[in-house]
């Protein structure tokens, strides 16, 4: 018999065999969120499985979402700012309770029913193994380089431990891939692709030994793929990548992967979590934070229902140009952007959307906004000026769009946090025109 208890945003069910299956789902929301909810639930579970140590075989950890935790399906609406903001003030706590699960002493499998990104999938690499689907659709990430930081909670320690040094700073973190199931698998940061995650995740928590259980790089004899030593190279790639950005988030992932391979696991964590913290001061941060929840707002351009009609509003589709790892997350890298103008102009961007394009809507004026960047670029200034005089021109033009769309398909620097939020910063008293 199945004995099902609640806490927070947090459900735990133990079932006959010992085996304890805990489902993330934030009440009232469409993705599950690292808030006081989680954390509170979260702690209550743990307090549970550690009292009944003796009776738990293992645990799978899942969602009721349709993603894991903050994927790229959440509504825009409902996770503001604000309260992913506050999710720094809990980084230490949750990074602690992931320890906590993953030093449980039993097998913790995490089955990813969908997305997971930052500190959602953090939660997923305490875990001892990882199922998820074979669907393209579904995204795995520490993106949050892209942000001008790094993760906080433990992301950088574990990567490391798994897949090397170089293969951390280079391939995985340092530049905040977007991770589809079947890339994920074979860069080793899932185990295990299935059609039911949960019956695959509770399987093999079934098949484990009984007994203490430890993660793989805590068992003596395990090496570090490529050893604790700085690769050949790696500092001088590192300048590379990072010349012409102030962002310094490469580089503070190059120091926590180096320092951190040779270090205990808990001193381990307390490098990546104080560098982290010296990132979220850099002037650079509120810029880029603003370019991730301008993306957010544009990617949630869905109708509610797909249009089967077509409309009369003109459009122009400009290609991707820059390769940023926050696009990725929410947009093909092949997505076009799409100026969209006309009296049908919203209902359009619902359908470019619902193709998959990045839509900008656009009116007035006699120019195209991105075709205007073009034209000036690439120097930031005059590409700027050219935004302005489109503006002072009459050209009305949707906020976050215009800044998704500068960066991505005019090149615009993303750590002015696009060329609208650059002129409204840089002269507030006359900010730039919006969409009405």
């Amino acid at each position: 018999m199945t004995h099902v208890q609640q806490s927070g945003s947090v459900r735990w069910a133990w079932d006959t065999d010992g085996v304890v299956t805990v489902t993330l789902d934030d009440p009232g929301r469409t993705a599950n969120m690292l808030n006081q909810r989680h954390h509170d639930g979260l702690n209550a579970c743990l307090d549970d499985l550690t009292t009944r140590l003796d009776q738990l075989r293992g645990v799978v950890l899942t969602s009721a979402k349709r993603s894991f935790v903050a994927g790229p399906e959440f509504e825009p609406s409902e996770i503001t700012p604000e309260e992913a903001a506050a999710t720094y003030d809990l980084l230490v706590p949750l990074r602690d309770q992931a320890r906590q699960l993953e030093t449980l002493g039993r097998p913790v499998a995490a089955a990813l029913n969908g997305s997971a990104l930052g500190g959602g999938f953090e939660i997923a690499l305490a875990c001892h193994y990882r199922v998820g689907p074979d669907d393209d659709s579904v995204i795995w990430s520490l993106a949050e380089t892209g942000m001008g930081i790094m993760p906080g909670g433990g992301g950088v320690v574990r990567v490391t431990r798994m897949t090397g040094i170089a293969a951390t700073v280079l391939d995985i973190v340092g530049p905040g891939t977007a991770f589809h199931p079947r890339a994920a698998l074979a860069a080793g940061l899932v185990d295990e692709l299935a059609t039911d995650v949960v019956a695959a995740a509770r399987a093999w928590v079934l098949a484990q030994p009984d007994g203490p259980f430890v993660q793989r790089w805590e068992r003596p004899g395990y090496r570090i793929p490529g050893g604790t030593e700085e690769p050949l190279g790696l500092a001088e790639e590192v300048r590379r990548r990072s010349a012409g950005s102030p962002v310094r988030a490469l580089a503070a992932v190059r120091e926590v992967a180096i320092r951190s391979a040779s270090a205990p696991m808990d001193d381990a964590f307390e490098i990546e979590t104080a560098l982290f913290r010296t990132l979220l001061s850099a002037p650079e941060v509120p810029a880029l934070s603003h370019l991730f929840f301008a993306m957010r707002t544009v990617a949630g351009t869905l109708p509610p229902t797909p249009l089967t009609t077509r409309t009369a509003a003109a459009v122009r589709e400009f290609p991707q140009i820059t390769a940023n790892p926050l696009a990725a997350v929410f947009f093909a890298p092949d997505a076009p952007v799409v100026e969209i103008t006309g009296d049908d102009a919203e209902a359009t961007a619902f359908e470019v959307r619902a193709k998959g394009g990045i839509p900008l809507v656009v009116s007035g004026g006699t120019v195209s906004f991105v075709q205007a960047l073009l034209d000036a670029g690439p120097d930031p200034d005059a590409m700027a000026a050219a935004a302005r005089r489109a503006l002072d021109a009459g050209l009305t033009v949707d906020p976050a769009g215009a800044d998704v769309a500068s960066v991505l398909a005019a090149g615009y620097p993303p750590w002015t946090g696009g060329v609208l939020r650059h002129l409204a910063y840089a002269a507030p008293e006359a900010g730039p025109v919006t969409r009405a």
